[in-house]
C-alpha cells in the first residue's frame, strides 16, 4: 500500500529524478521559450560604431554653446551621411554634417543638434538652440561589448533576448528541446472527440485540455484513448511512447477493481516514484519511469485530472526542457471571502480576480458546474498544509494561469 505524501515532497522527489533533454543547437529564428543550454557570449559590438539618435546635424558642443532662436549660430554643411554609411570627412570648426538616424558620427563630431532646432538656408545650417557632448549618440558598444554574457545558462530566451543576441553577433544557439508528450485516456466510456457518443459515455476532455495546455508551451503531443483492459493500455502505451518523450495518462489512477493504468505500466517496467499525494483536488497523482522517460498518471476526475497536471505534470514537463524554476508567476490578491481546507493537506482553489483599489481581490469559484468552472477560473491558491483557515480580505499570493516558464 502506497502511503501519501505531501505536495513538497512530490515536487522534490519529482525534480530530482527528471532527465534534461539532450541540448540541440537551433537558429536564432526558433529559440524564443526555450532554455538555454550554454552561456551566450557576444562575439561582436553592437553598435560597432557611435552612432546619430536622431535625424539632424553633427556638430561640434563648442560651437554652438551661445546658440538661441533669437542669436543662431550657423555652420558650413559639409554633406551628409545616413545609415551604414561613411563619414564623407572631418568636422572641423564652424562646420556641420547632416547625419540621418542610424549614422555613424564623423570624426571631429560630439553632438548631434536634431533637425526641428534647425534651419538650412543654402550651404549653411543655422542652429537655434544649444547643445552638449554626447548628446543625441548612441556610444559604441553600449547595447553590448564583444565578450559579454547576453544568455545566462538555463536562462529562457525571450523574444528581446534574443534580439539581443543577434545583435551580440550570435546565429544560433544550443537550447534544451521541448518535449514530445504522449496523452492516454483511459475508460470504457470515454470517447474521442469527433466520434459518436453512445448512451452513457463522455468525450475526453481531460484529454483535450491537456493537449491544449501543452500547445500553448509549445510542445508536441499525439494522444489515444484506450478501453479499461490491460491488454488496450499496454498497447497504445508502448505505442505512445516509442515517439516520444514522457506519457502522461488520465484515469485508472485509483485502486478499483477497473483501475488498471498504474499495474499495467509497472508490468512494462514502470519504475513507481510516489502514488498518492495529499492534494484536493488531485490525491490520485503517481509518478514513475519507464525506460527512462517520466510518466505522470492522473486521476480521471476533470478538477483532480487539471490539479495535478498543473501542479505536478506541467512543471516535470518543462523541467525537461532545462526550465529548472517552472511553475506559473505569482501575483498578490487579497481574499474576496474566506476559504477553509483541511490542515493535513494542500487544497487547490480555483478562482477568479476582480479589480480593487490597491491589490486585485481573488474569488474562489464554486464547482457547481465543474467543467464551466475551470473554463472561467483565472488563478490558483494553494492553501499548504497545516493552514485550515484564509480570512477574507488577507493578503495572498495566488498562481496566475498562463505560460508556466517561471522566472526568465
Amino acid at each position: 500500500m502506497h502511503q501519501f505524501i505531501g505536495l513538497d515532497e512530490a515536487q522534490d522527489l519529482m525534480a530530482g529524478r527528471i532527465p534534461l533533454l539532450p541540448p540541440a543547437t537551433l537558429p536564432l529564428s526558433q529559440l524564443a521559450g526555450r532554455a538555454s543550454a550554454t552561456e551566450g557570449v557576444a562575439q561582436v559590438a553592437s553598435p560597432s560604431v557611435t552612432a546619430s539618435l536622431k535625424d539632424g546635424f553633427a556638430v561640434r558642443a563648442a560651437d554652438v554653446a551661445q546658440a538661441s532662436e533669437g542669436a543662431p549660430v550657423a555652420l558650413e554643411v559639409l554633406g551628409m551621411v545616413g545609415a551604414g554609411e561613411a563619414a564623407p570627412q572631418k568636422v572641423r570648426p564652424g562646420q556641420a554634417l547632416k547625419i540621418m538616424t542610424g549614422a555613424p558620427l564623423p570624426p571631429g563630431a560630439d553632438a548631434v543638434i536634431p533637425s526641428e532646432l534647425t534651419r538650412e538656408n543654402g550651404g549653411k545650417v543655422l542652429c537655434l538652440d544649444r547643445t552638449q557632448a554626447g548628446c543625441n549618440l548612441l556610444a559604441l558598444g553600449s547595447d553590448v561589448s564583444p565578450g559579454q554574457v547576453v544568455a545566462q545558462k538555463g536562462q529562457r530566451l525571450t523574444p528581446a533576448r534574443v534580439g539581443l543576441m543577434a545583435a551580440a553577433g550570435l546565429a544560433e544557439a544550443a537550447v534544451y528541446p521541448l518535449p514530445r508528450v504522449a496523452l492516454l485516456a483511459t475508460g470504457r466510456e470515454v470517447v474521442a472527440p469527433g466520434q459518436p457518443l453512445p448512451q452513457g459515455a463522455l468525450y475526453a476532455s481531460n484529454l483535450v485540455g491537456i493537449a491544449a495546455w501543452l500547445d500553448l508551451h509549445g510542445m508536441a503531443n499525439q494522444s489515444q484513448v484506450a478501453d479499461d483492459s490491460a491488454t488496450d493500455i499496454a498497447a497504445a502505451a508502448e505505442d505512445l511512447l516509442g515517439d516520444c518523450d514522457a506519457l502522461i495518462t488520465s484515469g485508472g489512477a485509483w485502486q478499483s477493481e477497473r483501475d488498471l493504468v498504474i499495474k499495467t505500466l509497472q508490468g512494462l517496467g514502470l519504475a513507481l516514484v510516489f502514488w498518492r499525494v495529499r492534494l484536493g483536488p488531485g490525491k490520485g497523482v503517481a509518478f514513475g519511469l519507464l525506460d527512462g522517460k517520466p510518466v505522470f498518471c492522473l486521476p480521471g476526475g476533470p478538477p483532480s485530472c487539471e490539479a495535478a497536471f498543473l501542479q505536478l505534470a506541467l512543471p516535470g514537463l518543462l523541467q525537461m526542457a532545462g526550465h529548472a524554476r517552472a511553475g506559473f508567476p505569482l501575483v498578490p490578491a487579497r481574499l474576496a471571502e474566506t476559504v477553509k481546507g483541511q490542515a493535513d493537506w494542500t487544497q487547490v482553489k480555483a478562482g477568479v480576480f476582480e479589480p480593487d483599489d490597491d491589490l486585485p481581490l481573488f474569488r474562489p469559484l464554486a464547482l457547481k458546474s465543474r467543467l464551466q468552472s475551470m473554463a472561467a477560473s483565472q488563478g490558483i491558491l494553494l492553501l499548504p498544509e497545516g493552514a485550515s483557515r484564509l480570512e477574507a480580505g488577507q493578503r495572498v499570493m495566488v498562481q496566475k494561469l498562463g505560460l508556466a516558464f517561471g522566472e526568465e
